[in-house]
């Protein structure tokens, strides 16, 4: 069976130890190839997946990509209905939203307000700004117990990330939030 492994955390872990492919591969007892691959594609199997994280001395839990939690469909088929439409046309504004920014966001659920301009992403809002992507970020003054909040601004785009932590990453920059508001115009 075939698995999605973090191969952006392989290549980095790999790196941090100072290690090459091909030492990965002895120490794992894990071929070359399948090293490559699983850095450059994200494909690998279980007993892969054990191996690489046993090298690593990690869980193996902490090398899979987690995919966010699938909808439950109600049995009243209107709200059924209302429950698939709301979700096509989540992720195609979520495919506009991200592809005319550039940046990735991943997250367990999101919102949509009515007048289509703002989105609201929530649990583990994961997002990615790349490295080639202009952006000016801030810190907001707030009073609350929620953590601080940044604001991301690009070319059209504002984000308010609530409890953010920031990470260099090698294609850019992660940011890793509560939740995550979007707007289409920079405000």
């Amino acid at each position: 069976m075939e698995m999605k492994i973090n191969s952006e955390l392989v290549v980095k872990l790999r790196r941090e130890k100072g290690w090459s492919q091909q030492h990965l591969s002895l120490v794992s007892g894990v071929s070359l190839r399948t090293i490559q691959r699983v850095e450059n594609e994200g494909n690998t199997s279980i007993e892969t997946l054990k191996s690489l994280a046993s090298a690593f001395e990690l869980d193996f839990k902490n090398l899979i990509i987690k995919s966010p939690k699938p909808y439950r469909l109600l049995k009243n088929s209107v709200t059924s209905f209302a429950l698939l439409f709301s979700l096509v046309v989540s992720i195609f504004l979520t495919s506009s939203t991200t592809a005319s920014t550039g940046i990735e966001i991943q997250a367990e659920k999101l919102t949509i307000s009515r007048d289509k301009k703002e989105t609201t992403y929530m649990g583990n809002v994961i997002m990615v700004i790349p490295s080639a992507v202009p952006f000016e970020i801030s810190t907001i003054e707030n009073h609350s117990s929620e953590g601080y909040q940044l604001k991301i601004t690009t070319d059209g785009s504002s984000f308010l990330a609530l409890d953010a932590r920031i990470t260099r990453v090698d294609n850019g920059l992660e940011v890793r939030a509560v939740e995550v508001y979007a707007s289409n115009a920079t405000e």
